[in-house]
């Protein structure tokens, strides 16, 4: 059994503890007559293909059903109302529909077609999974990504879960192929119309793409879909022992403060928490006004707990530029809250930001919001550290 990515057990698991929303969309929406009206519908828009007049096609599906061990019956059509190269997959009270649009069996190879057809039906198969539980997740994800409502981190979250969904179902047509070179070229062959692919010279293409990024560490990268799908399907054939850790890196490792999902949130959040009270540490900076700030961001702040500055240290090695921003200007909030305590505070969050690899971030926030030239900024940094240490000293 081809097992779910931990993408896909973390989204379930989420949304599973929601109660409402997962009774909500648990509910059996699809009775008999949608499925005679979807029937209706798909036949009059389209041709479909039967086992009789096209044994090669379902000779191909029969073969991904046995390799996949997929019991259910399989219908097979080309779409009438659109040239778009595609292929699509609805499951429905458990009957298989493949739909396939363009000249999509033209251009694609045998191989290539028992491919496409392999990562279809692994649809079904992730649906499958967890008791069928995925199957109420991905209804889920594709209510929120159709949802103009939704925040950003609600489609930031559909976003990774379609792609891991894919990169799923790519290794789904592994297995019914043997081959990782199929999947390849027919992705590109639909992506580009282009009639022949060499799967590895696209997979050194996007070797390329992502050495270079590694050694430049862009900020907030959003590479093409089919270089990520090529490179993991690449990866999950040469089974290295840390490919799943190789494939969220590449995945989910550049992604800003603009481009974090409803878990990264969840981290972000209980960082923040920790950061805060890292900053409360010294009884000094507890007076009434930074309290009151540091409730505004977590309301049930408990400020005799502690900040774990190992948790910290480990989460701020791989930050990017933007949330590197985002924690230098919570310094620079508790940095200027309390006027009473002079400039004391600033060299305090200077200190911190040095330990915590944040000082150029805080410096340059510092220079920002102070109106100061890079001298000054210097200047500012040095006497106020100053002031900080011989406060220390005198609270010795």
């Amino acid at each position: 059994m081809l097992p779910v990515l931990p993408y896909h057990q973390l989204t379930n698991d989420y949304f599973r503890q929601n109660n409402a929303v997962w009774k909500f969309f648990s509910e059996h929406k699809h009775k008999e007559e949608h499925l005679i009206q979807f029937k209706t519908e798909l036949l009059k828009n389209s041709y479909k293909f039967t086992e009789d007049s096209d044994p090669a096609l379902y000779a191909k599906v029969s073969l991904a059903k046995e390799k996949l061990k997929i019991v259910f019956p399989v219908f097979v059509y080309q779409s009438q109302i659109t040239d778009d190269l595609n292929a699509s997959v609805v499951f429905v009270n458990n009957e298989i529909h493949l739909v396939f649009s363009g000249p999509i069996m033209q251009l694609l190879t045998e191989e290539e077609l028992t491919a496409v057809i392999g990562h279809e039906l692994s649809h079904v198969l992730l649906y499958q999974q967890l008791n069928g539980e995925m199957e109420i997740t991905d209804r889920i994800i594709n209510a929120l990504s159709n949802d103009h409502n939704s925040s950003p981190v609600h489609f930031e979250t559909s976003r990774l879960f379609r792609l891991y969904t894919e990169i799923f179902c790519d290794r789904g047509a592994y297995m019914v192929t043997g081959n990782y070179q199929p999947i390849i070229s027919s992705l590109v062959k639909i992506a580009t119309r282009l009639q022949t692919v060499n799967a590895d010279s696209y997979i050194k293409q996007a070797e390329e793409i992502f050495s270079l990024d590694a050694s430049s560490k862009a900020e907030g990268n959003s590479h093409p879909e089919n270089f990520i799908r090529a490179r993991a399907i690449w990866l999950w054939h040469q089974q290295l022992p840390d490919f799943e850790s190789l494939i969220k890196e590449m995945i989910e490792g550049h992604n800003g403060l603009d481009e974090i999902d409803l878990f990264k949130q969840r981290e972000l959040s209980e960082i923040t928490l920790q950061f805060i009270l890292l900053i409360l540490e010294p009884a000094w900076m507890q007076s009434e006004i930074i309290i009151g700030l540091a409730k505004q961001y977590f309301p049930d702040l408990n400020q005799n707990a502690k900040g774990n500055k190992n948790v910290l240290t480990t989460y701020f090695e791989k930050l990017t530029e933007g949330l590197k921003e985002y924690f230098s200007y919570i310094l620079y909030d508790f940095a200027t809250a309390d006027h009473q305590l002079e400039d004391v505070p600033f060299g305090y969050c200077f200190t911190l930001a040095d330990e915590m690899k944040l000082s150029d971030s805080f410096s340059n926030a510092v220079k920002k919001e102070q109106k100061l030239t890079d001298k000054k900024t210097i200047s500012f940094r040095q006497r106020t550290i100053k002031e900080y240490q011989q406060q220390e000293l005198s609270l010795a």
